[in-house]
């Protein structure tokens, strides 16, 4: 028991001695007195000097990373500048809070003050704001400009304003041939007013009627004189059945008067005379256009002598034959008028057939041959050929037959011939 005693009492000593060492060494190293003190006041004691201890060194650490900083150059501390003062508005701004939610209302107002003045700009200045301006990027649109057709603009700012349909018929310029006109587009129907309303490039197709000129007013049309229209014009027909337009009792409803050379009722079928003559038709300007005229049936004399022959001796059937000789003897003359052999041969002949007309009606025959030569040189052109023809005839004699031969000289049996002498 004392060995025990003994060594705790030994144990107990050397612990406070441990004890006061270790504070003697703090209290050195932190310049402080090395009075001994007991255990509870030695471990406030070491606490705080602890304490001192962390702040000093945090201390230490500010001062290393302040001059750290001032090494990074003045292109940092700009930036902490800028810092500084957007933390300096920020304040401010926090101060001002109150003040701000107060000048909201404020705030609002300017806004639309501000709109107002966008809508009153007038960019193209053209007199007309943003506002009432369909396009203020163009000073040539606006409510004030004429609307200028087929531009693709609105530029009267009037959708109503048609651009490229002016007659409002629902078809544009493109595809409408008359703009002007509502009445006239692909889909209208066709009139007879020679417009082509229908845009097919034809005018009034199947509605005109060809009508006939009716000169002599008989009812009856003549084919060669025609006008294509929508109504009948005066003075037309629709037929073309009448062969003489100048003489209104000559027409397919009249009667056929026989024996006046005539072909009165305009069909060649019914018969004038008893001999069956048949008379072509009357060629009128048509048959002056040419030195040889026309001869429909070719029989080598024109169709307006052959008529006159008929027509003017229409009972003397031998004298009939005879000038027909001479004016087809007369149709050679005209035709070889330049030439000097043939004129010749043709003015002997011509001696003949008037021996023959000399002996059918005497004397008379020289006025009978006078007329006939008249009606043949109906033109300028013909008259100069005659001439000449009768100028190759300069210097040359034209014998002629006995007058007890004029009989033979007739290019006809005269006995067998018929008809009155």
């Amino acid at each position: 028991m004392r060995i025990i005693k003994g060594s705790l009492v030994v144990f107990l000593f050397y612990s406070l001695m441990v004890l006061v060492s270790t504070g003697l060494a703090q209290g050195n190293d932190t310049g402080t007195s090395s009075t001994a003190i007991d255990g509870g006041n030695t471990m406030k004691a070491t606490k705080k000097k602890q304490a001192v201890h962390s702040h000093d060194k945090n201390r230490e650490d500010s001062k290393r990373k302040k001059r750290k900083d001032d090494d990074k150059g003045s292109g940092d501390k700009d930036k902490d500048d800028d810092r500084g003062e957007k933390g300096k508005d920020r304040d401010k701004d926090d101060r001002g809070n109150d003040k701000d939610d107060g000048d909201r209302d404020d705030k609002c107002d300017d806004d639309k003050g501000s709109d107002k003045e966008d809508d009153e700009y007038d960019k193209d200045r053209d007199g007309y704001s943003r506002k009432g301006d369909c396009n203020d990027n163009d000073a040539t649109v606006n409510p004030g400009a004429p609307e200028i057709p087929y531009n693709g603009k609105n530029d009267d700012c009037n959708t109503a304003t048609p651009d490229d349909d002016l007659d409002s018929d629902g078809y544009a310029k493109v595809d409408d041939c008359d703009d002007k006109n509502s009445s006239v587009h692909p889909n209208a129907q066709e009139l007879c007013d020679d417009v082509d309303n229908n845009c097919d490039g034809q005018i009034d197709e199947g509605l005109k009627t060809t009508f006939y000129e009716d000169a002599d007013d008989d009812g009856y049309g003549n084919p060669q004189v025609t006008r294509k229209t929508c109504s009948k014009p005066e003075g037309y027909v629709a037929n073309n059945t009448d062969c003489d337009d100048t003489n209104a009792a000559v027409n397919p409803g009249a009667t056929e008067i026989k024996k006046n050379g005539i072909d009165d009722d305009c069909n060649a079928s019914t018969l004038d005379d008893n001999t069956g003559v048949h008379l072509p038709p009357d060629p009128g300007t048509e048959g002056k256009k040419t030195l040889l005229g026309i001869d429909t049936d070719g029989d080598g004399v024109r169709d307006d002598i052959q008529r006159y022959i008929y027509l003017t001796y229409p009972d003397d059937k031998k004298l009939r034959l005879g000038l027909t000789y001479y004016a087809k003897e007369f149709q050679g003359v005209l035709e070889d008028a330049n030439d000097r052999e043939a004129a010749y041969e043709h003015a002997n002949k011509m001696a003949r057939h008037g021996e023959c007309l000399f002996y059918l009606k005497g004397e008379e025959s020289i006025d009978i041959r006078r007329a006939l030569r008249a009606t043949i040189l109906n033109t300028r052109e013909r008259s100069l050929a005659y001439i000449t023809y009768s100028d190759n005839l300069g210097g040359r004699f034209i014998k002629g037959a006995p007058l007890m031969e004029w009989k033979h000289s007739c290019s006809f049996d005269v006995d067998n011939a018929g008809g009155d002498q």
